[in-house]
């Protein structure tokens, strides 16, 4: 006898807290949804053997705050691009012990961080390249590495933003590091309306003039923003798409 999918329903579990990650789960797979983020079901931690991208994205993302607000806090010390590359490799080499350390207490051995370690000087220099090209435009740092959370109907939508920008204009500039292949991240932003990190973080503005980019930090060919076009209207999408399928979980409809 054919054995037929789950029809789960959610309704008893209710949804307080929604993150932009699960709510990617639940338009992709409404059952993933309702197993991970309902159900808080995981696979039980296992010992890794190697560094992978998202160590090197989580060490990228802590070098990059503290080097921009110490340019904020200190303009002076970030005067040119001598000082500015000078500043970044101090705070990656001390990022890069604190990551030695961590690796060390995981039980893996001092050179696994190596092969982001070659890549670096390509990474660093694309960076600053693309931060002096992106400031001549009248762009100006404004907070990194910052939790949100938005009350919305019977839920709080909650997120971490990377990075928001003031532009020249005086409008705020939504920003996401990724340092996955450029391909990739231009492919998030193809259909818009298909893109639920970027709007979900515009939703946690209190701006309706704003923008929203993905700045791809490259190992190769250096760092370029992917913007998101028309994300005020995007987002807008989105949370009336959020409000709905909320209301739908607690009328009881199945998460197939």
């Amino acid at each position: 006898q054919p054995t037929l999918p789950p029809q789960a329903h959610g309704n008893a579990l209710p949804v307080q807290r929604l993150s932009a990650s699960a709510y990617e789960d639940l338009r992709r797979c409404p059952y993933r949804f309702f197993a991970l983020r309902q159900l808080g079901l995981k696979e039980a931690d296992e010992l890794e053997d190697e560094v992978d991208k998202r160590d090197f994205g989580l060490w990228l993302h802590a070098v990059l705050k503290i080097f921009h607000e110490t340019l904020a806090a200190d303009v002076m010390r970030g005067d040119g691009f001598a000082a500015r590359l000078a500043l970044m490799e101090d705070l990656a080499i001390l990022g890069h012990l604190q990551r030695v350390d961590a690796t060390r207490a995981a039980g893996l051995p001092d050179a696994a961080f190596l092969p982001f370690a070659a890549a670096w000087p390509q990474v660093r220099d694309g960076y600053l390249q693309w931060l002096a090209e992106h400031e001549a435009t009248g762009a100006r740092f404004g907070w990194a590495e910052r939790w949100q959370e938005l009350p919305l109907g019977d839920i709080t939508l909650v997120g971490q933003i990377d990075r928001l920008d003031q532009l020249a204009d005086g409008s705020a500039l939504v920003v996401d590091y990724k340092t996955e292949s450029i391909g990739t991240t231009t492919h998030r932003v193809k259909t818009p309306t298909e893109d639920t990190q970027l709007a979900f973080y515009a939703a946690l503005q209190p701006d309706d003039t704003l923008q929203a980019a993905y700045v791809n930090v490259g190992e190769k060919g250096g760092t370029k923003t992917v913007l998101q076009p028309d994300v005020v209207e995007v987002r807008d999408v989105l949370i009336t798409g959020i409000l709905h399928d909320m209301e739908r979980i607690t009328n009881g409809a199945a998460m197939a």
